[in-house]
């Protein structure tokens, strides 16, 4: 059948159809982008942030540093090789990170100990540190459905940087 004996209408339709097809998938897009953007809001919001006070002169790997938020208490140390991390309450993660001014390393997940209120990570040595420019320690961690947040400086010479 050739398409200039098809009724007027199967004409319309088939130039129409390919044109609805494609406004369709945008508009189901744009719809559904919206109701996804408007649910992760929703749930953003519901998740509380705080940030961490640091309650002692913190002289990391010298002396552990001591960070406090409504009644969680954290405890941050190091070695020669390793961060550890105690806590007094159960955590569900921690990540830690390194950072100066001009550059920030990605982000380290600690691992468990013997319960989800001690952690643990080794050491990465950074190249290129400045001594004069102060080093960042950035820690992100959950517990009980809270986000806690800290930076606080540390000596940029010791395990993790130049010495």
């Amino acid at each position: 059948m050739k398409f200039h004996s098809l009724s007027p209408h199967v004409k319309a339709a088939t130039i129409i159809a390919p044109f609805l097809l494609i406004g369709g998938y945008i508009a189901a897009d744009f719809f559904q982008t919206s109701k996804e953007e408007k649910q992760l809001t929703s749930e953003a919001q519901k998740t509380a942030a705080y940030e961490l006070e640091l309650s002692s002169d913190c002289k990391m790997p010298d002396a552990p540093c001591v960070l406090r938020s409504d009644g969680l208490v954290i405890t941050m140390k190091a070695d020669s090789k390793n961060y550890y991390l105690d806590s007094s309450e159960e955590l569900d993660g921690v990540t830690i990170g390194l950072a100066q001014i001009d550059r920030i390393t990605r982000g380290i997940t600690m691992q468990k100990i013997a319960d989800s209120s001690h952690w643990i990570t080794p050491i990465r040595q950074l190249s290129n540190l400045k001594k004069d420019i102060p080093l960042l320690m950035r820690i992100a961690l959950e517990s009980n459905k809270k986000r806690y947040y800290a930076e606080f400086p540390i000596s940029p010479t010791g395990p993790w940087g130049t010495e």
